[in-house]
């Protein structure tokens, strides 16, 4: 290249750069944006004072949307794992493995590359603070993800909103304080010490509120309780409050440390309300495909490259990974096989030109629910289908989709599902479990939980977890019959010798329990002989100084022995052989530590 054309580059470049927000591939990580991706959990769209709700005050949320671009149609899906994979990946979820919220359902394939990964391998220091709800077994962790800083907890519903036991990075401890707030002290200090480096970040502040339980600081909730808004509401709204006190605290952090221009700010929920409460009229809640479940507040600030402006396109989760990395100048996005398409050029100017395309709002469950469900999005056009049955909304002049036009536009229908059935086609194994990783390098202590494993028999048919759902932190319970047993999948990718733990209670009733623990054909029997059945925990409920016992409680640890696990498949199982009482006993986990 010739001097003259050289010069030409450079001016071409510095014009760019000053005037757009586009960096080149060679630009050094100190000229690229700091991120803050600021996402709430089960916030529906209704949720704030920006759009209407006559209860809330939001101020610090309002102002990322006041400030920034309003994507007005932004949609995801309608539960929590599903929509955080495609937030990490750019893909479906279905892609991903994701297809559920709970047991192994709602883990995302190690193997796909994350934003994480990607900003990371351009110079970003990366940290995950909050819920992350996509493997709770490294590699399937944040830090196997991507993320140099975690601090959080790795599975869905949680119940520990004061005084929690997080894991920062590999070690469990115990915070002091309310969990929205102890994510934000945690999320400030470590941007702090990014900014004093001088080095670009990508923080990830997963609050897990306002999910239930509902359990929030009186000051937050009782002014709503007090004003009749209703018990439920009163609590939720005021943890959305607590939420945006917070959010103030970040946006402060910029202004002080000068950061402000230099600094994406994206606030986004993950899918509708998950109550019955204000919607600003759209259909539907948490769960849902219509609108209420799927479409939320999605905000983009930058202040001198972004100007305040509302975008009407249908956009997407999966757009959110493309136009990150178009917006920080990162390259190797074309080499990931992606959903999503960058919408940075309409972040600019949403009259630029952009090519209608459709979109999908997948289901989640089995793979018949994931099929007979769905929803698919045009520029003008929304056709969900439910038990196998279309309808369609013209939903620029029908928001509340009262109208059904499937009948008057059945060339539409047929376009749209069949785009949805196209789509489904080329997603393989749908609806399949992942296995659980055993045996990766560093990875000493594995966890084979209760309310992952899978039964013999229908739950509630001899053994169950505790809670029908088998969420997060449940276990199995009500083990009546002998023929009923656990098991848990396994891929082990190197052998070794594993030392054995049961983690169980049971009441003195029905002590002489026996039975074993099988892995590649050995056995470890076991005769429960000690008692140990404690209350639940609680922590202090929303109203008027009442408390509540959520489901966790302390568990006896009892040590079985020592397998050796061989490399590859393998499946691990628990079996009773003898009841003497009402019912086995509880089992929380299975410890699996690596010896050699």
């Amino acid at each position: 290249m010739n001097k003259s054309s050289t010069g030409i580059r450079l001016i071409v470049c510095w014009v760019s750069i000053m005037g757009s927000f586009c960096f080149g591939e060679n630009s050094s990580s100190s000229q690229r944006p700091n991120v803050l991706f600021i996402l709430t959990d089960d916030q529906g769209y209704g949720d704030l004072s920006l759009h209407g709700n006559p209860h809330l005050s939001t101020p610090a949320m309002d102002s990322i949307g006041n400030q920034g671009v309003r994507l007005d149609r932004f949609y995801v899906s309608p539960v929590c794992a599903p929509t955080r994979a495609s937030i990490m990946t750019g893909r479906y979820h279905l892609r991903t493995g994701v297809f559920g919220v709970t047991r192994r359902q709602e883990v995302m394939n190690p193997e796909d590359t994350t934003i994480a990964e990607l900003m990371r391998k351009h110079g970003y220091e990366t940290g995950c603070f909050g819920k992350w709800h996509n493997g709770a077994i490294y590699p399937e962790t944040p830090n196997g993800q991507g993320f140099d800083e975690f601090l959080g907890f790795l599975g869905g519903v949680w119940r520990e909103y004061y005084n929690p036991v997080l894991t920062h990075n590999d070690t469990n401890l115990r915070y002091d304080g309310y969990i929205t707030e102890i994510l934000t002290d945690a999320a400030i200090q470590w941007m702090e010490d990014q900014i004093e480096g001088s080095q670009p970040f990508f923080c990830y502040l997963s609050y897990n509120a306002p999910h239930t339980p509902g359990l929030v600081a009186e000051k937050y909730w009782k002014p709503f309780y007090n004003k009749n808004v209703g018990r439920w509401e009163s609590v939720i709204y005021g943890m959305i409050k607590s939420i945006d006190d917070q959010i103030a605290r970040l946006l402060q952090l910029l202004e002080r440390t000068d950061q402000v221009e230099n600094t994406i700010v994206i606030f986004l929920t993950d899918n509708g309300p998950n109550t019955w409460r204000y919607t600003a009229g759209l259909k539907g809640r948490k769960g849902h495909i219509h609108e209420g479940g799927i479409r939320v507040p999605a905000f983009i600030r930058w202040p001198g490259k972004l100007e305040p402006q509302m975008v009407s396109k249908p956009l997407s989760h999966i757009d959110l990974l493309p136009t990150l990395a178009e917006l920080c100048g990162l390259t190797g996005v074309d080499a990931l096989d992606l959903d999503g398409r960058s919408f940075a050029s309409l972040l600019k100017d949403p009259t630029a030109t952009w090519r209608d395309r459709l979109l999908i709002s997948f289901s989640h469950g089995d793979e018949k629910k994931i099929r007979e469900n769905g929803t698919v999005h045009s520029d003008r056009w929304t056709a969900v289908q439910e038990k196998g049955k279309w309808s369609l909304y013209d939903i620029l002049a029908d928001v509340r989709q009262f109208n059904d036009l499937a009948d008057q536009f059945p060339d539409v229908v047929q376009r749209l599902s069949a785009h949805f059935e196209d789509t489904l086609a080329t997603i393989p194994n749908l609806a399949e479990e992942s296995p659980i990783p055993l045996g990766h390098k560093g990875q000493s202590l594995v966890v084979l939980k209760g309310h992952d494993s899978r039964f013999s028999v229908p739950r509630g048919e001899g053994i169950d977890y505790n809670y029908p759902a088998g969420f997060t932190g449940h276990w199995i319970s009500n083990w009546t019959d002998s023929n009923a047993y656990a098991e848990w999948n396994l891929n082990v990718v190197a052998g070794g010798k594993y030392a054995v733990n049961l983690l169980y209670c049971i009441p003195t009733e029905d002590l002489g329990v026996k039975g074993y623990f099988e892995v590649d054909s050995q056995k470890l029997p076991f005769t429960i002989s000690q008692a140990f059945d404690p209350e639940p925990y609680s922590q202090p409920f929303m109203l008027d100084g009442e408390s509540t016992k959520y489901e966790n409680k302390p568990w006896k640890r009892l040590s079985l022995g020592q397998v050796e696990i061989r490399t590859g498949s393998s499946t691990a199982g628990i079996r009773l052989t003898n009841i003497p009482g009402k019912a086995g006993m509880e089992v929380k986990e299975i410890e699996l530590r690596r010896l050699n």
